[in-house]
């Protein structure tokens, strides 16, 4: 059903949709590298004898 409405898109809306794919796509990643915890937080988040060892 899908492939047939993309078939008899315009080359207009396939630019849209693939924009708006790699738009999706970019905030995914931008998500997963904010998700990573910052070294400075992690040394926050210790308990304070691991650090002094």
């Amino acid at each position: 059903m899908f492939t047939k409405s993309l078939k008899s898109a315009s080359k207009l809306d396939k630019a849209i949709t693939l924009s708006i794919a790699a738009m999706l796509g970019m905030n995914l990643f931008v998500l997963a590298q904010q998700m990573q915890a910052d070294p400075l937080v992690q040394i926050a988040q210790q308990a304070p004898a691991a650090r002094q060892a």
